[in-house]
């Protein structure tokens, strides 16, 4: 089951909270600012069963904006 996860960078100065998405054994950080997007991300993910191997590629895929629609 995939779960949000949160962190914080500094970019030029400015602090952000950022959300990513952890599974059993993967987890990706950083993947945006917006918690209620990467939510429903996470909910898309542990809706369709995603094999935790393609975890990365399905972030790198909503983060280059290639998943719009969920």
């Amino acid at each position: 089951m995939y779960k949000v996860i949160s962190g914080e960078i500094t970019i030029e100065g400015e602090n952000y909270i950022t959300y990513g998405i952890y599974g059993e054994t993967v987890s990706v950080d950083d993947i945006s600012t917006d918690r209620e997007r990467v939510e429903k991300l996470a909910e898309l993910c542990n809706r369709l069963d995603l094999a935790e191997i393609h975890l990365i590629n399905v972030a790198e895929d909503f983060v280059g904006g290639d998943i719009e629609d969920y």
